[in-house]
């Protein structure tokens, strides 16, 4: 029975794959998302691994940062769980297609996505870009975690083939954290377009219309071409904000960036309904550059918070963290980097 239905299944997700590629496909375009990245590495808090300083770690990330895009159209398996991950449809009142808003969120991505459901929506057409944030956050969080740990294991280790092996461990979790900064970069600059967070994903489409903006498909030209056209590095640096770390939990200071996020969907119509992003128009180049300077600066923030939070992230089955080992509850950092222990 399932050889038969399966199928179905398939062109059911494949038809819904295909509504949501035209706003998954490229966000920001390749020179948008690199400039995000990069100009986060370039405005990085000091107290971080000095690693993350080079001009080398600012380049990857910056390429690193287009990763989710080049992975698209890989198979419909993949493309049906990771196109979704690029957006969330939220109407003008910032409810979901689950029925509540960003702060009230279900814990998890499945618990999400039975509330959906339950409304009779396809999940991969509501979108999961919270998730897909507080995932990548998570993963960086980790990797820092890692990070503190194997540069404490060699303080302590005294045999030169178990330093060795310490020395390329520490090379192969820098490689990944710059590679999962890359993918959180990207999240995040998603998440600053304003149409990656509306069901006005390009142009108004069919919804109540009253101040009469436009129905065109205003998407890819005004994040691809666009920006690469009328938006440099140098003003996206100069344009953003200071470090402002984030206090509470993951999942609300994410709430809170995506609602700013959110607040942008009528005022970037409303310029372009104006006539802002027409040729010899500055105020669609400016207010481009706010909006990738902002997704600059939540990353920054993001990366200084994943940083503080490491020293407390669990780094094993047995729950034990950073702290716990530079207390020295852990006696073998060695066999437990290593898997050994």
């Amino acid at each position: 029975m399932r050889l038969k239905t399966f199928p179905i299944v398939l062109v059911a997700v494949a038809i819904a794959i295909t509504a949501i590629a035209p706003s998954s496909a490229s966000a920001w375009g390749d020179s948008g998302h690199r400039m995000i990245g990069e100009a986060a590495m370039r405005r990085l808090p000091k107290g971080l691994p000095a690693f993350l300083y080079t001009a080398a770690s600012i380049s990857d990330v910056g390429q690193y940062s287009r990763e989710p895009d080049l992975w698209r159209k890989a198979g419909l398996v993949h493309d049906a769980d990771r196109d979704p991950a690029h957006l969330i449809r939220l109407d003008d009142t910032g409810i979901s297609l689950a029925g509540m808003g960003l702060t009230d969120l279900p814990a998890t991505r499945s618990l999400y996505e039975a509330a959906v459901r339950a409304k009779g929506v396809d999940p991969v057409l509501a979108g999961y870009l919270p998730y897909s944030l507080a995932d990548a956050h998570l993963q960086v969080t980790k990797d820092m975690a890692f990070l503190r740990l194997i540069a404490l294991a060699d303080t302590h280790e005294k045999d030169p083939a178990k330093r060795a092996w310490l020395k390329e461990a520490l090379r192969r979790r820098q490689d990944l954290t710059l590679r999962d900064i890359g993918i959180l970069s990207h999240y995040i600059a998603d998440a600053a377009q304003p149409m990656h967070m509306s069901v006005h994903y390009d142009g108004w489409g069919d919804f109540p219309n009253p101040k009469g903006f436009t129905t065109a498909h205003i998407h890819w030209p005004l994040e691809g071409a666009y920006v690469r056209q009328n938006v440099t590095l140098k003003a996206v640096l100069q344009d953003m904000a200071p470090y402002a770390p984030c206090a509470d939990k993951v999942e609300v200071c994410i709430a809170q960036r995506l609602e700013r996020d959110f607040d942008q969907i009528m005022p970037l119509y409303a310029l372009e309904k104006d006539g802002g992003f027409k040729p010899g128009d500055s105020r669609g180049g400016a207010y481009m550059t706010g909006r990738l300077a902002h997704g600059a600066s939540d990353l920054r923030d993001m990366l200084g918070e994943a940083w503080r939070d490491s020293a407390n992230m669990t780094i094993n089955f047995a729950e034990q963290t950073y702290m716990d080992a530079e207390a020295g509850h852990i006696p073998d950092l060695y066999a437990l980097l290593a898997g050994e222990s």
